[in-house]
């Protein structure tokens, strides 16, 4: 059985996730200054706007295992959102990643 992420699921989800997006409370012992309140309307506007008809891609891997070496590996993911030079991309095996791209 093929349990690897349907193709338009996971552009659904991140829809879904940028819906149900709730902003932070500001922690006591967070570092740096509190993002302004604005900066938390306009994200997830940009983020709706650069949601795009998915398609799949073969990209070269990474070396994203310890010690190991870096050498491509072709894989298939599903890009869900574009903006200018940068996708998200979502790995569709079980338990896939989302992963920003350039």
């Amino acid at each position: 059985m093929d349990a690897r992420i349907p193709v338009a699921d996971a552009r659904r989800q991140v829809a879904t996730e940028i819906e149900t997006f709730v902003v932070p409370t500001p922690r006591p012992d967070q570092l740096g200054e509190a993002l302004p309140a604005a900066w938390f309307v306009q994200q997830p506007d940009e983020m709706r706007a650069a949601l795009t008809e998915h398609y799949l891609v073969e990209i070269d891997g990474d070396a994203r295992f310890p010690g190991s070496i870096p050498k491509p590996v072709p894989r298939r993911v599903i890009i869900v959102a574009e903006d200018d030079d940068i996708v998200l991309a979502c790995d569709p095996d079980p338990g896939g990643d989302f992963a920003l791209i350039s």
